[in-house]
């Protein structure tokens, strides 16, 4: 849904990039700041500092926005760096909710009612959604369906969603919204590749 307004928001950034790309810092170095605030992400949220942990995963997705403008600017966008940059952000969902999972368990982050002992579980599923979301589109692009950036829970609402849910002290909620709305974005794409590719 957000990668609608991409045009807009990169009309925003391109002078923090032109900036950026003047210091002459690399996408592929932004990519990499991008993998290590990740990192610090995820240990605000194993250790259950929730507002220190949405707080840093805003700034990992500006790191995550930031290096594919400055890639434009520099002009210097390249097929290895898509790939690297999506190989992070990977990185980055998984390390994020591996943090999650470990303060669910520890009781770093107070687990839902309906959860029982089972947030873990949660997580889990949080990941296999994340990773199945941005995999179905890979597959089904490359068997040729065209563009397949349909459904409601495309990399950049998850992120707003578990940095606002951190934020307000919900990471819980937020984690079971992802749960909810990644399955139900591989769903759409199932279907959406079907269409194109029948």
């Amino acid at each position: 849904m957000l990668s609608r307004f991409r045009d807009r928001a990169n009309d925003l950034i391109r002078p923090v990039a032109e900036v950026i790309a003047r210091a002459k810092v690399s996408p592929n170095t932004l990519t990499f700041i991008g993998l290590a605030v990740g990192l610090v992400a995820a240990i605000f949220f194993a250790r259950g500092e929730q507002l220190l942990a949405g707080l840093t995963l805003l700034v990992a997705g500006f790191f995550d926005i930031i290096d594919g403008a400055v890639a434009r600017v520099l002009r210097r966008e390249t097929a290895f760096g898509g790939v690297l940059d999506s190989v992070v952000d990977r990185y980055v969902d998984f390390l994020i909710f591996i943090g999650i999972i470990y303060a669910f368990t520890s009781g770093g982050i107070a687990e839902a009612s309906f959860m029982r002992g089972w947030g873990w579980a949660w997580g889990v599923l949080a990941i296999v959604g994340s990773f199945m979301v941005s995999y179905i589109r890979a597959r089904a692009e490359a068997a040729g369906s065209g563009k397949l950036d349909v459904g409601v829970a495309e990399r950049a609402e998850r992120l707003l969603i578990l940095a606002i849910g951190a934020l307000v002290g919900y990471t819980q909620y937020a984690v079971v919204i992802i749960v909810i709305l990644t399955h139900f974005t591989v769903l759409q794409r199932l279907f959406m590749a079907r269409l194109r590719l029948s």
